[in-house]
């Protein structure tokens, strides 16, 4: 033990009057940790209070040094054990070689705990259900017992208890055994006649006739069921049931081939394995952002889209389409200024809304489309002209593939 650590205990143990000998006097308690305190003026180091204003004197006096001492020869003679507290004030530096002692049989040996992979997501317990592994089902169902053959049904033929939201709730169900079941001690299975206090004598003419009872109790149809205080008088629980265990944990999705899919022929899926990682990834892109993949149809987007479009063709709708409508010719000559800056970047479909909303065939860059429209709108009110809105028609684009990888389906003639 380091001679400095035992002085720090034990000026802890003397300011704290653990053995303060009777009679002593302490400087009493102080509410500041600075005795003297101005403001503005750092104190002298004389004038704090090292005791933190703890009660008991810093100075010792001859009979605590006195007591120091014997206490001292008391801990060297091993006649005083120290306290368990004074081990975190050791300095490591004195204890050598003994920190890294590994004689210690309560020590866990990291080498002996093996090494975490990935395979490990995949192990389980033994208790746990391992159909892989060839454990039995538990959750078959007796042979031996009768079960219910299906759900019971109301009038309408609407299974009992059943609700859109929460589905099944009757406790009668097709696991629930009908009859009479008998108690473990009896049962045919795990009968012990050793353990039974028999109900007849040997050769007793009752015997005969109480087996035809037995037996025909057990041919009756009968569901043993008890009222559960927790779901009311009116729902009747089953007694006997077959205890379901649960299914497997399912660690992992089922192995598929990846080519899984119901309309692409063999001959016709994309080689992916011949790809660079680059256009392998480019390639999957293309099939995910596309109207028209391979494992889709032909033609089945295009008959949805149709279907989709159906209503308003009947009609004849501008917006949302490429028609041209009315344009009014003062008002298109007005905006020529504006129409010239715009360049070819978009064509005038129609003017609508008394004058005031502008329909435009935009040929730019999607992520433009916004911001080029309200600067359209703001060059043709600097031509004088009121302007409500601007309305950007692309048609059936909604991408730009030349760009994104998107598919260019619908984005003819791009």
């Amino acid at each position: 033990m380091n001679i400095s650590i035992l002085i720090v205990a034990l000026h802890c143990c003397l300011a704290d009057g653990f053995f303060a000998p009777q009679g002593t006097i302490s400087r009493p308690i102080k509410s500041k940790l600075f005795a003297k305190k101005k403001k503005g003026i750092k104190p002298e180091i004389d004038d704090f209070d090292l005791s933190g204003g703890r009660p008991g004197s810093i100075i010792e006096s001859e009979e605590e040094l006195a007591r120091k001492d014997e206490i001292f020869k008391e801990i060297k003679d091993g006649t005083r054990e120290m306290p368990k507290w004074t081990s975190e004030y050791e300095d490591p530096s004195t204890l050598g070689d003994m920190q890294y002692d590994t004689d210690d049989p309560d020590v866990m040996d990291a080498s002996t705990l093996g090494v975490w992979d990935i395979h490990d997501l995949k192990a389980k317990f033994d208790y746990e259900l391992d159909p892989e592994k060839g454990d039995p089902d538990p959750n078959e169902k007796d042979p031996g017992l009768r079960y219910v053959e299906e759900n019971p049904v109301d009038e309408d033929g609407v299974e009992i208890g059943w609700e859109p939201m929460r589905g099944a709730s009757n406790p009668i169900d097709t696991r629930t055994i009908v009859g009479t079941t008998d108690s473990y001690m009896i049962d045919d299975d795990t009968r012990d006649d050793s353990m039974l206090t028999p109900s007849f004598h040997p050769g007793d003419i009752e015997q005969p006739f109480n087996d035809d009872i037995e037996k025909f109790r057990k041919s009756l149809d009968i569901i043993e069921t008890y009222t559960d205080p927790f779901l009311g008088p009116d729902v009747e629980v089953p007694r006997n049931v077959a205890k379901w265990h649960g299914l497997p944990q399912r660690l992992s999705y089922p192995e598929k081939d990846f080519t899984n899919n119901r309309f692409t022929k063999e001959e016709d899926l994309t080689d992916f394995d011949s790809m660079s990682p680059y256009v392998a990834r480019k390639t999957a892109v293309q099939y995910a952002r596309a109207k028209n993949a391979e494992w889709l149809p032909e033609s089945v987007s295009a008959e949805y889209h149709a279907k989709q479009r159906a209503p308003y063709e009947k009609v004849g709708t501008l917006m949302g389409t490429l028609r041209e409508g009315e344009k009014d010719p003062e008002i298109v000559e007005l905006i020529q200024p504006a129409l010239k800056v715009l360049g070819s970047i978009v064509d005038l479909l129609s003017i609508e809304g008394e004058g005031k909303i502008f329909r435009f065939h935009y040929h730019g860059l999607i992520k433009n489309k916004y911001g080029m429209s309200c600067w359209a709108q703001t060059l043709i009110r600097d031509c004088g002209v009121e302007c409500n809105n601007v309305v950007f028609e692309t048609g059936f684009r909604k991408r730009d593939p030349q760009y994104d990888g998107g598919d260019p389906w619908y984005g003819a003639p791009y």
